[in-house]
């Protein structure tokens, strides 16, 4: 007996363009590539190219490869939290360092800028959150950083009350969550 399967309305398909080019991985990535079929590499980044992030697995499906290209330091940490890239700034504190040291300013044609490329590659069926726990202990192992995200309160608003004894005032609270980075040297 066969079973119709209903006719799927689809849209016609538009090919995806990336701002006029294919991301690639940078030579140095390529160049610092070990022969093990399973590793993590972490260099400096000396291009200058538009930061993004790949995941692929190779034709036979048996390795999967995560890029991280042009990547600060707190994006790589963002990517390995699983928290979305445009993560407030504000929400971040830096303990034991200078805060541009891991949160530099793209745009400005000062100071230093401490941007990586990154490359892990796993086994196929290597879950996400074992891989991005493996990208976080490189990264932590690396930068000698503790670096963990926690729901801090904070002063939201506040308003004004009156009390018996003259006016007051109350604090509204929220729960964020909160990137903390320390310095994990001893």
């Amino acid at each position: 007996m066969k079973t119709l399967i209903p006719k799927q309305i689809t849209k016609n398909p538009r090919p995806v363009r990336s701002r006029g080019r294919v991301p690639h991985v940078p030579l140095s990535v390529i160049a610092q590539r070990p022969d093990d079929r399973y590793y993590s590499l972490l260099v400096p980044a000396v291009e200058e190219i538009d930061p993004y992030i790949s995941i692929v697995s190779d034709a036979r499906k048996d390795v999967l490869r995560i890029t991280m290209v042009c990547m600060s330091i707190h994006e790589c940490y963002l990517f390995a939290f699983g928290l979305p890239s445009n993560f407030p700034k504000e929400q971040i504190i830096v303990f034991g360092h200078d805060r541009a040291r891991y949160i530099p300013c793209r745009s400005c044609g000062y100071g230093e800028k401490l941007i990586y490329h990154y490359e892990l590659t796993v086994p196929a069926d290597t879950a996400v959150e074992e891989y991005k726990q493996r990208i976080l202990n490189d990264l932590n192992e690396h930068f000698q950083l503790d670096v963990n995200v926690q729901q801090l309160s904070i002063v939201k608003d506040s308003r004004p009350i009156t009390t018996e004894n003259g006016e007051s005032l109350e604090l509204i609270w929220e729960e964020q969550p909160t990137m903390i980075m320390r310095n994990n040297m001893k």
